[in-house]
């Protein structure tokens, strides 16, 4: 940007009030690098809602943050782009905590949950390691109908604030829980737990490996572990695979492609923006990016090679990074089970901060395969699968007990390994 028009745009944005000051750092942004795919135009839009926000601060002294992004949330919906979203700053630095490692900033009970709206409380789908809710003896299945002998309102949206409220103390709490038909009362005691999700390895009889990996979040981090487990499944004497990407919502670019070439050696992805491209691809232990034929390694590790037969598990909350490997091992030749991924296959993003403390997650970038060929936006299962919660309560995980009949083991009891997750109707971390 020339000097004087930087000195003109910050002199207006210093003269604006909040929410307009907002809105035009979105949407400049947007204006700069958006790279989606998208058919309309960020800056016909951004004409459209900045009367739209002139109008709703006409009548105030001074518009507040909030105005602009009740505005700014109305322009991403239009635009359309799954990929492309406003974070408040409670979730951003959630997000940041999570990418670095770091810690909750209120006390937690460590789960994922869902619900069902016919049943009442919620579901647990997974627990952290090493969390309050792991310590309680909560498991993948449960179901809390009520906390301290308080049942959860009946309104689906206001559950999840529920439990919020509850925990928010810190203070011991009581669970009521039904796994299957039978009641039980669980002691927990809430607390900050750490954010960043890593791979778990469980081995079941049959010889079957179940690799979780439930985030791809956390720089030199996750690649690595997949590969670590890969390796102890292999020296335990694991002869097949289950790979569990359900409810896995993406992370760097880096971390997927990593972690897929320990089950097809290499991978490759051309990421195309508006002005030039960035080549990402794992090969021979490295993982590098290079940019006009230069190439750099952004870090090295010992691979491995699982060679055996292995299924992946997807489902409807399968996104972004986690659809990459999803694609990776299915073009190895790796069948896939479940529910067609969430659609942001085929696009990448960036983080930029804006005035509020908040963020803009934006889509900059398409991705292609080696011979310039766009990926699909979801992964299409080659066997299809409902994902059921009704099924999990009841103490059977369909998916899993398909991927067991595919590797050729039979199922005699329902499986529970520990942790997996799907994701239904809305899914929450707590």
């Amino acid at each position: 940007m020339p000097r004087l028009l930087a000195v003109v745009v910050a002199l207006g944005l210093a003269l604006a009030g909040p929410a307009q000051q907002l809105f035009e750092q979105a949407s400049g942004l947007l204006n700069t690098v958006y790279y989606g795919v998208s058919p309309l135009n960020p800056a016909e839009l951004t004409q459209k809602y900045r009367l739209r926000l002139e109008a709703a601060c006409r009548d105030q002294t001074e518009c507040a943050y909030e105005t602009g992004v009740e505005v700014l949330l109305e322009l991403l919906h239009e635009l359309g782009d799954r990929h492309t979203n406003y974070y408040s700053p409670e979730r951003y630095r959630e997000f940041q905590a999570t990418l670095s490692g770091g810690t909750s900033d209120r006390p937690r009970l460590g789960v994922l949950l869902g619900y069902l709206e016919a049943y009442e409380g919620v579901i647990v789908l997974d627990v952290y390691s090493d969390s309050p809710a792991e310590r309680a003896g909560l498991r993948r299945g449960d179901r809390i109908v009520a906390v301290d002998g308080q049942p959860f309102p009946q309104e689906v949206a206001r559950r999840a604030p529920f439990l919020s409220e509850a925990t928010a103390s810190g203070q011991p709490l009581w669970l009521s829980v039904l796994r299957g038909n039978q009641p039980l009362e669980l002691s927990v005691q809430p607390a900050r737990i750490n954010l960043q999700r890593l791979p778990s390895l469980s081995l079941r009889e049959g010889g079957v490996a179940v690799l979780r990996i439930p985030s791809f979040l956390g720089s030199q981090v996750i690649g690595t572990r997949v590969h670590e487990l890969v390796r102890q499944a292999q020296a335990a004497g694991a002869r097949a695979m289950i790979v569990d990407l359900r409810g896995n919502g993406g992370g760097l670019v880096s971390e997927c492609l990593t972690a897929a070439a320990a089950f097809t050696g290499e991978t490759y992805r051309r990421l195309q923006r508006a002005i030039g491209s960035i080549e990402y691809g794992f090969q021979e232990g490295q993982i590098y990016v290079s940019i006009a034929g230069k190439r750099s390694v952004l870090y090295t590790l010992e691979p491995a090679r699982w060679r055996g037969p292995a299924v992946v598990l997807v489902n409807k909350s399968t996104g972004s990074c986690a659809e990459y490997f999803a694609f990776d091992l299915q073009d190895a030749g790796y069948p896939v089970i479940g529910e067609v991924t969430a659609g942001v296959g085929n696009t990448v993003t960036g983080f930029y901060n804006l005035v509020n403390g908040g963020a803009l997650q934006i889509t900059t970038t398409q991705v292609l395969r080696r011979d310039g060929r766009p990926y699909a936006e979801a992964v299409t299962p080659d066997q299809p699968l409902p994902d059921d919660l009704e099924a999990l309560i009841r103490g059977r995980d369909l998916l899993l007990e398909a991927g067991l009949e595919r590797l050729g083991i039979v199922v005699t009891e329902p499986p529970f390994p520990q942790p997996s997750q799907p994701g239904w109707v809305q899914i929450l971390a707590r």
